[in-house]
């Protein structure tokens, strides 16, 4: 059989396939990339839901050929969804995975942690940080750090034999005292959950790599339609699908996108071995939220800066945080990395009284954790995100007992700016 006529493997379709990709805009990768065609199989519009745990061939030969044997690695549904988002970052390819937080835990494991093939028990045993007190890892994140993140990093990985420092990652003259020689990730989160500090990505991937170090940057609260942290020298991305990339409220999910080398480490291995799998309605309903998602940006970017203005103006506000306002100390860096600033908010009111009156009285904006919806959320930080950390915790991440976390949704700005006007008036 000549080549011209030998059927084509599934990297050679892929490879095609994400070159017609690349060659669209954002806007119509959002609605295109992953599906049109359809990588796999079918002639259907949107993308089927393969509710199915396994893959039955007519012989052994046919399903060495194949791409898909078991669920937990690899799904119809779920591959459409990682062929989206790799291209949709830049990105060589995606791992979508059960939650945001695992996202976060599969891609620090892969680069904090050895993988061992084969090794008998005693080896392994040599392997492990604890046997070697004098070169434990360790992991750097910011000082206002998502709160899920910091538990992981602070409390779960210390007892695998990796430290975690904490710094003022808006200062890289901090970043750059902190690395050594053990140093083996940098986790940027920025904006940041939940003080919207703006975190410089190319000036802390440089600092990391210095040392052979990897930058991994939470892009949760941006997106690919805000930020591409790729570009700007990040090694890893992860973000939350729960939140503005689904943008509906209604499922959880996480992604992770960088080399296809690495990635396929942490499929294959990390997430293979550790089962946290997203499933395939979730990845379905999550294809779905991607098609919007610049036009709900452009939506909740828009909202948020005609809302931070007229909280930035109210007497009974004493401090608003927004990247789009020119009084955000790193104004000018969010100008640099994002194409536009966002749809969260953060601002303070003057005594913690106040905060539980102001909060009881809003109607039309709700209360509740998360993030990206379509709703208007709102969230009492340090009894709500910050509930289980303690006051030394809460003073060293600057999370002030007086600060609001707001989520602006999809509404018409002036019916917000009403809410919050007539419950202003009544503290």
């Amino acid at each position: 059989m000549n080549d011209e006529n030998r059927p084509k493997t599934m990297d050679q379709k892929n490879k095609e396939l994400r070159e017609k990709w690349d060659k669209l805009h954002f806007d119509s990768q959002q609605g295109r990339a992953g599906e049109d065609p359809y990588p796999t199989t079918s002639d259907s519009l949107r993308i089927p839901l393969y509710a199915t745990k396994s893959y039955a061939y007519s012989s052994l030969t046919e399903l060495l050929k194949s791409h898909y044997f078991y669920s937990r690695t690899e799904n119809p549904t779920l591959y459409a969804l990682d062929q989206k988002l790799a291209t949709l970052h830049g990105g060589e390819s995606a791992v979508s995975v059960a939650s945001g937080m695992a996202a976060v835990h599969l891609a620090c494991s892969s680069v904090l942690q050895q993988r061992v093939d084969r090794a008998r028990p005693k080896k392994l045993k040599v392997l492990l940080p604890q046997t070697n007190p004098d070169y434990i890892p360790n992991v750097i994140i910011h000082n206002n750090q998502y709160t899920g993140v910091y538990r992981l990093l602070t409390k779960i990985y210390s007892q695998i034999g990796v430290m975690t420092k904490i710094v003022d990652l808006t200062n890289l003259s901090e970043l750059k005292n902190a690395i050594d020689e053990s140093t083996k990730l940098v986790f940027v989160e920025t904006p940041s959950n939940p003080n919207l500090d703006i975190l410089d990505i190319q000036g802390c991937a440089d600092l990391i790599h210095e040392v052979n170090g990897k930058c991994i940057v939470d892009n949760t609260f941006a997106s690919p339609a805000l930020q591409k942290p790729l570009k700007f020298g990040a090694d890893l991305v992860v973000e939350s699908l729960t939140k503005y990339v689904n943008g509906h409220g209604d499922t959880l999910g996480g992604v992770i996108i960088g080399p296809k080398i690495e990635l396929q480490n942490i499929r294959y291995f990390w997430l293979e071995t550790q089962g946290a799998v997203m499933n395939p309605f979730s990845a379905w309903l999550i294809l779905r939220g991607c098609r919007t998602l610049s036009l709900r940006m452009e939506r909740h970017c828009s909202n948020a800066l005609k809302i931070a203005d007229y909280l930035e103006s109210h007497p009974k506000v004493v401090k608003v945080i927004y990247p789009g306002l020119k009084s955000h100390p790193n104004h000018e860096l969010a100008k640099k990395q994002m194409k536009a600033f966002g749809g969260m908010i953060g601002f303070e009111l003057e005594t913690v009284e106040k905060c539980y009156k102001f909060i009881d009285l809003l109607k039309l904006i709700k209360v509740g954790v998360s993030l990206g919806d379509t709703t208007s959320l709102i969230e009492y930080t340090s009894v709500m995100t910050g509930i289980d950390l303690a006051s030394w915790e809460k003073r060293r991440m600057n999370m002030s007992n007086t600060h609001f976390r707001f989520s602006i949704g999809l509404e018409d700005s002036n019916d917000l700016i009403n809410d919050l006007e007539q419950a202003l008036k009544k503290i």
